[in-house]
């Protein structure tokens, strides 16, 4: 049971990255032609495979000698922190949003966000069916 709650909250988490950046990718689609816009971004995934990885790795505090050592959960803030891109640019005013780019990570993040969904229901139906099987 706790690989199936550690699954759906890493997928949770995900779904709200997808869902997130891809209203960042239609706000830099919407301004592709506003002069002197820098395209943003969220690069989400290495924020939380670093997290991931770093689990664990930060020791609790310990008040009392007879206190067990244990670990803190490590912080998820500003995983999902826009990043904005003023290295590049596309055009003489400034813009440095590609359009085709754009579009091509529009795709990418839908069809991203239908597999976690189906992921996600995919657990639900293993963890029905155990349930209704084991009743039998």
């Amino acid at each position: 049971m706790q690989w199936f709650q550690r699954a759906e909250r890493l997928l949770s988490l995900a779904l709200d990255g997808v869902q997130l950046r891809q209203q960042i990718t239609a706000h830099n689609i919407a301004n592709v032609n506003t002069p002197g816009y820098k395209r943003a971004s969220i690069p989400f995934e290495e924020r939380l495979r670093a997290v991931m990885e770093s689990r664990g790795s930060l020791p609790l505090r310990r008040t009392q000698p007879a206190h067990l050592p244990g670990r803190k959960e490590p912080s998820l803030d500003g995983i999902f922190a826009p990043q904005i891109d003023h290295s590049t640019r596309m055009r003489n005013d400034g813009n440095n949003v590609d359009i085709d780019a754009e579009m091509a990570m529009a795709a990418r993040d839908s069809i991203a966000y239908q597999a976690m969904v189906q992921q996600i229901s995919a657990g639900y139906r293993s963890l029905r069916t155990a349930i209704s099987e084991g009743r039998r």
